[in-house]
């Protein structure tokens, strides 16, 4: 008969005997969770932030406080490690102990610091003194200021190219803070240095604005406030190029063109600031657009403004060009128009012009105008955007000029007509 060995590992497929083997584990953890949670604990609560509260009268009179924006405290805390696991800044108040009255003005103060407790979870204590114990801060009135920003950059460029007035990217900076320290404000300024001669648009970025008093002594700037603290600086400096001047003109006859021997500009040319890129791309500088239909023997000589290319930057602060039309070989006649034609009209309409003739004066090269009659002459009314007007009103007129390709009317002209 053979004895049967005695293992430990059947033990485990033993239901009954792992059921009783769990409790008194079971049992064994509660008991030292139990006892643990009873002794008490220090623990540290740090970034606590600080409250100061003025009396009623010192608020009414605008005082604020300054400098606890960024002060915070801490304190170490005992009890029971199951609460101080839950115990958060949130649960304490750094306070400044004062005596009644005590800021009534302004000025610096140092004040003694303290905690109590805040909220529901209050099973604790205070196990130190609030670290720092003190604190400095200035009472004032609050106040803000908008000032320029003057930049002061130190660079030398190239006498051959154009440089500009420096540009910032925030021309002002608005500084909040203690009425005193505000009120000294007399200058904001940006500073910084580019070596070298620079031949191309430099920017300097992220220069701190700097603030200074009516005496040039610099402002520390504690307990300020900036709209913005930082700002790029960019210094332009552009290549030059003198471009010709060259007018346009809008209703120009198919064959009337005013080349060079046929105008005088004055200036005939314009000297421009851009980039390279930009400036290898023009060889002329256009004025406005000149109607031809102001154009007559007795009105050739126009002041036009000049048509600034994007990019770009006109010297010498010249923003117009006496435009002389040479009038060689032009004449004029006025000529009895009696055919007026409606273009555009609705289907559903009738037109016919209340004006039976008027005369226009044309104007055009000598060999056109001579043999240049009535019959080559007529009015058109162009009647877009009149589809529901009924009844009589007066219209502008363009003038259409048959066989005469270099000719054009001169002034502007308006027919009664009646729309039915």
């Amino acid at each position: 008969m053979k004895n049967k060995r005695f293992s430990i590992n059947k033990l485990f497929y033993n239901n009954k005997i792992v059921l009783v083997f769990s409790i008194i584990i079971a049992f064994g953890l509660w008991i030292k969770i139990s006892t643990g949670s009873s002794e008490s604990v220090t623990k540290q609560i740090s970034g606590i932030p600080i409250t100061i509260n003025l009396s009623d009268s010192a608020t009414e009179n605008g005082l604020t406080v300054f400098g606890i924006e960024d002060v915070t405290a801490e304190v170490s805390v005992s009890g029971n490690r199951i609460i101080l696991g839950q115990l958060t800044q949130d649960n304490i108040q750094i306070f400044a102990q004062q005596s009644a009255g005590l800021i009534n003005t302004t000025g610096n103060y140092t004040l003694e610091l303290a905690a109590r407790k805040k909220g529901v979870l209050t099973d604790f204590e205070f196990a130190s003194n609030v670290s720092p114990n003190f604190i400095n801060v200035f009472v004032d009135r609050a106040s803000s200021k908008t000032i320029d920003i003057t930049p002061e950059i130190n660079y030398h460029a190239d006498p051959t190219y154009f440089s500009s007035p420096i540009t910032l990217s925030d021309s002002k900076v608005t500084i909040s803070g203690p009425d005193s320290v505000v009120s000294s404000i007399a200058k904001a300024t940006v500073e910084g240095e580019i070596k070298g001669t620079i031949t191309e648009t430099t920017t300097l970025a992220n220069l701190p604005i700097l603030l200074f008093d009516d005496t040039g002594k610099k402002i520390t700037t504690t307990n300020l406030t900036f709209s913005t603290t930082k700002v790029d600086a960019t210094v332009p400096v552009l290549s030059k190029k003198a471009l010709e001047v060259s007018p346009t003109f809008s209703n120009q006859p198919t064959e009337m063109v005013f080349k060079n021997n046929k105008f005088k500009a004055t200036p005939s040319s314009i000297e421009i600031a851009s980039s390279k890129e930009i400036l290898n791309t023009l060889n002329k500088i256009e004025t406005e657009s000149l109607d031809f239909s102001k154009i007559n023997l007795e009105h050739s000589e126009f002041n036009l403004s000049l048509k600034v290319p994007n990019g770009c930057r006109i010297l010498n602060n010249i923003y117009f060009s006496n435009i002389k039309l040479n009038m060689n070989g032009i004449q004029s006649k006025k000529i009895n128009v009696d055919k007026i034609t409606f273009i555009n009209l609705a289907e559903s309409k009738h037109a016919e012009a209340s004006t039976a003739d008027f005369k226009v004066e044309i104007v055009g090269p000598a060999n056109e105008i001579k043999s240049l009659k009535s019959s080559d002459i007529y009015a058109q009314i162009d009647l877009s955007g009149k589809e529901s007007f009924t009844g009589n009103t007066e219209l502008p007129a363009k003038i259409i000029i048959e066989s005469a390709p270099g000719c054009w009317a001169y002034g502007s002209h308006k027919i009664n007509a009646q729309i039915k």
